[in-house]
């Protein structure tokens, strides 16, 4: 594997994707399913996490992040999308910490993402109240010339393929949202 630090997020000891594993801290955590030939990620299995510097698309997944260790008898694979993932049988987390504000902002000035996943990426931090991250990627990132792909990406992400339950999880997603529609009416 390649000589990077390793983070996961999650809500406590469970994960965002699969909410009935229950983790346990500097103990090898074993899988009870891993198909790494499937085709869609729940039949996948295994267990998801990524680069410190890919970790900012994912923070809607959990309010604590976790370093990343993977057992040397681990089968592990990478998976290059818009952000790179990587799934494994075997994992073990340790040093959990809480995601705030400040944390969410180190992140995302040490990421390196597809210039798209940051759009996405927006709406992540919206919809988990970072105020500062949201506001430094509209500042740094977006403008009149990408406004229709920003939104485009929001709205998909916001949709939550059709579900429309994250529109109003927190005020901070309205209030992004209008400052999306102010830049793309100016």
């Amino acid at each position: 594997m390649e000589n990077k630090k390793y983070v996961k997020v999650m809500y406590g000891i469970t994960s965002g994707a699969d909410n009935d594993f229950k983790y346990k801290i500097n103990e090898v955590n074993v899988s009870n399913n891993w198909n790494p030939t499937a085709k869609n990620g729940k039949d996948f299995g295994g267990f998801n996490y990524t680069t410190e510097d890919c970790i900012l698309r994912w923070l809607h997944r959990g309010d604590t992040i976790y370093d990343v260790e993977i057992p040397e008898d681990a089968e592990n694979t990478k998976i290059e999308s818009s952000t790179t993932i990587y799934r494994t049988n075997k994992i073990i987390i340790r040093n959990p910490r809480k995601v705030d504000d400040e944390l969410a902002l180190h992140f995302y000035k040490i990421s390196k993402i597809p210039e798209k996943s940051y759009y996405k990426a927006l709406a992540v931090v919206s919809i988990m109240n970072y105020r500062k991250t949201a506001y430094a990627i509209i500042n740094d990132r977006i403008n009149k010339d990408n406004i229709d792909e920003v939104l485009e990406e929001w709205n998909d992400f916001i949709s939550h393929g059709g579900k429309n339950d994250r529109k109003e999880l927190k005020g901070l997603v309205k209030e992004i949202e209008e400052q999306l529609n102010k830049i793309s009416q100016n």
